[in-house]
This record gives C-alpha cells, structure tokens and sequence, in this order.
C-alpha cells in the first residue's frame, strides 16, 4: 500500500481548486512545474480563448489543440473562419460562452453551424453580430437545437444578436427551443414578418422566462419596412421587466405607439433604461410607464424637466442611475473627471430626488457633481438607502475622498460601541452624529461623513473612485 502523499500540493483535489483561482500568467508558471501540475492548470490555461489575443490559435499543432481543446470554455472575438476551424479540430464541445462576428459567406455559416450544434447543449451565453448588414443573408437557427429525441435541452440564459435577417418563424422558433432564455439583447436586425401577421401578434411564440430586453425603439416596433401591421416585439414577453432602449434622433415611433403596446403586452415592465432623447425619455417618463420602481438615463439628459418626468414615480421607485462611461469605471484607479452639466447653476433641483423618493435604495449619479450646501439644506426622505454614488464638489482627490470614506466607517464603529443595536438602526439626527464626528473646522470630507451616517442602511459608496463596502 502506497503512503498518503505528505505534501498538500500532491493532493489531486487541492491542485483542482487552486487552479480555479490562479492568474492566467501563474497558471502557466504552475503548468511547467511537472506533468501532474501541468494537467491540472491546464484547465485554466485554456478555459477563456479570446481571438483578439490569442491571434495564432489556429497555428497550433493540431495535436496540441486535440489534447487541450476540451478544456475550453469562453470564446470571445471571433470573426475568421479559420479561428471557427481551429475550434472545430480542438473538439471544443463545452463551451459555454460565444461571441463571434459573421461574414456572410456559405463556408463561413456552415462551419458556424457546424460548431454551434457540436455546443448547443452546454452554451449559456452567445452573442452574434454580422460584420456587413447589407449582405446578411437569412440566418438559420436550426443549429439552436439540440438534436431531436436525445434528451437535451439549450441552456442559453443570454443572447445578444446585431444585424442579421430572419424570418417571424425563425425568431418565435429560436424563442420557443431556448427555454432558459432570460436575457435578449438584438438590435439591427431584420424580423421579417409577411402579411399573414396581424397586429394582435396570435401567431408570435409568447417566451414567459424572458425579463429584460436590450433594444432600441425602432428594434422594437419597425422590425420590417415591408410588413406596416407586425406586431411589435413585445408581443412575445408578457412577463418582461425591464427595457433597455435608445433610438435614432429620426425614429417615426410615437409615444401614445409605445404606450398603447406596453399597456397591451408589458403589465410586469417597472424598469426603463433610456438612452433616448431627452423629450423620448420624458414622455415615456410621464405618459407611457407608471410607477416604475427603476430608472435609468442619460447625465447629459438630467435636467430639471427629467427631474419631474422622474418624480411622477417618486412612491415607487427604488433605483434611479445615469449610465456609465464604460464597464470598469466604478473601479478606476484614477478619480474620475466630472464634466459641465446643465444643472451647475441649480443643482438643488437634483436634491428633489433624494428627498421625495422615500423607498429609493440606489442613487448612482457618477457624472453630477453635488453640491454639499444643496444636500444640507434639508434631509433626503430615502432613509434605507444602501447604495450612493456620486460626486461631491470640493471632495477631487484621492486623498479627500479616501478621508471621508473612513471616517464614515470610523464613526459607524464608534455608534455601534455607544449604542445598543436598535438605537444604532435609528441613528439619524446630527445631535447623534456629533458624537462620531465632533464639531470641527467643518472640512468637506467631515460634511460628507455626517451626511453618509445619517442612512443606517448604506452599504456600498463610491465618491470618485474605486466602490466601497462596508458590512
């Protein structure tokens, strides 16, 4: 009988999970190590393929790729049919994640097909674009489903599509196999839809999983020139949430088009995400949605007529942001820079949110610098805030705001002391707060401090820089 190894290193299941967490720079260091470790981080080593660095995949010996390609799991910026190929002799049969850009040639789809259907079963999350619309051909969903009587069903739980043509059938059909469908992103793209369609949408396949749809307006209701009487797109989500949506300056959808539909098909939509016009959003905002419970829009748009467009949801709504410049900002290294705004001038007007939107919980205004003579003026009614962030006039440096932020978490560890735990929840009145933050030369980052104690909710906080939590 071999002796149990002395090493915990040696331990196979150790090995498996360390490799989970690794770098992909120390997974290869790991690799090299012996021809054990090698197995182990070989996983992680080939877990993500992505076409914009790994450029010469498709150069590799084909007996590398036969031996590793299994291991592979997220596939990103795919756009040569070579790197379609590559895949294909890598036997990479478990993927789960796919972004990929078509040309349209026939070799170019066949393969795709060829690969979609080697992965139909395991892949969650896709995302097609067609690199020249002009010339898209129609696009055949078959290679979507599993193959008949065998037991298995999609997984795809998200599917972004940019620029393709395909029939009504096609998209109830691709609708109707991906059952765990929760997400849909598609814009650009031709539904054609023939004149057997009426308005009500009897014919379209009705997808009760799907709850957030990412589409521009004229996605939404002019998804065929040639077909004046299709029925809109959300005549397939009756249990849509939210809408993510933009459109061009020249779209021909009229509000009372879009109110008419989403009273009709959306009676579960309570999140609008607008990155319309201003006079768009605004009219959705008052005559289109009704107590909304999230709210998104665009810095540039925040005006003070945005302001009361938002109010009219102000007994319901618990979110209200304005969209980020890019994915990653809130963790820059960097304070962020904060552009004019059109409320300079009158910023107070902002403070009408907070203070008359007592269930919100999120306040996300990244781009808006406040004022601290505007919030004090008088007190926010959001009294179970959790998450806040925004900028603060005079708080411009790291060091400001990393100052600010401790003593915020200093004086929520001095309440706790001096407190019992149901005082602590009720802390509120700046007589309390004088007991954490005395009385001082009234620095800007002290004012700050006082203002985030008074939310004894408030969990996540990000004043310029980097997202902080605290428990």
């Amino acid at each position: 009988m071999s002796s149990a190894p002395t090493n915990p290193l040696e331990l196979p299941e150790l090995l498996k999970r360390i490799s989970r967490f690794v770098t992909l720079s120390d997974a290869v260091v790991c690799a090299r190590v012996c021809k054990v470790w090698s197995d182990h981080f070989a996983s992680a080593i080939w877990h993500t393929i992505d076409f914009a660095v790994h450029k010469d995949l498709h150069q590799i010996d084909t007996k590398v790729l036969a031996r590793y390609g299994h291991h592979i799991r997220v596939v990103k910026d795919m756009k040569d049919r070579d790197h379609i190929m590559a895949l294909i002799v890598a036997n990479a049969n478990k993927l789960r994640q796919l972004s990929i850009t078509m040309t349209a040639t026939q070799e170019f789809y066949a393969n795709f097909n060829d690969l979609l259907r080697r992965n139909n079963t395991s892949i969650e999350n896709i995302d097609i674009s067609q690199a020249s619309i002009d010339t898209a051909p129609f696009f055949m969903i078959d290679s979507f489903f599993p193959t008949p009587n065998s037991g298995m069903t999609s997984r795809l739980s998200s599917i972004k599509i940019q620029g393709l043509t395909m029939s009504r059938d096609s998209f109830s059909s691709l609708l109707m196999v991906c059952s765990a469908l929760d997400y849909l992103q598609i814009h650009g793209t031709n539904i054609l839809s023939w004149p057997i369609y009426d308005k009500s949408g009897a014919h379209c396949y009705k997808h009760t999983g799907v709850t957030y749809l990412a589409a521009p307006i004229e996605q939404v209701f002019m998804m065929d020139n040639q077909s004046k009487n299709a029925p809109s797109l959300f005549v397939h989500f009756p249990n849509l949430k939210t809408w993510h949506t933009w459109s061009h300056l020249d779209v021909n959808v009229s509000i009372k088009d879009i109110r008419d539909e989403v009273t009709r098909c959306c009676a579960f939509l309570k999140c609008l995400c607008s990155q319309t016009t201003a006079l768009m959003t605004i009219g959705m905002l008052v005559q289109v949605f009704c107590n909304l419970t999230t709210i998104a829009i665009l810095n540039e748009e925040l005006s003070s007529d945005m302001i009361m467009a938002v109010l009219n949801h102000q007994e319901t709504l618990n979110t209200i942001s304005t969209f980020i410049p890019h994915e990653g900002f809130y963790e820059s290294e960097t304070v962020s820079e904060v552009k004019s705004n059109q409320l300079d001038t009158s910023g107070w007007i902002t403070q009408s949110i907070p203070r008359r939107c007592p269930r919100l919980n999120a306040l996300e205004f990244p781009l808006f610098e406040m004022d601290m003579d505007d919030i004090e003026m008088a007190d926010w009614g959001c009294h179970d805030l959790v998450v806040l962030r925004i900028r603060v006039r005079g708080l411009d440096t790291k060091e400001k705001i990393d100052q600010a932020i401790q003593l915020w978490k200093q004086g929520r560890i001095a309440i706790k002391k001096q407190v019992n735990d149901e005082q602590a929840e009720s802390i509120c009145s700046n007589l309390q707060l004088d007991i954490v933050i005395p009385p001082g030369d009234n620095s800007i980052e002290e004012r700050v401090a006082r203002h985030l104690l008074k939310f004894k909710k408030l969990r996540e906080v990000w004043l310029g820089w980097k997202t902080r939590n605290v428990a």
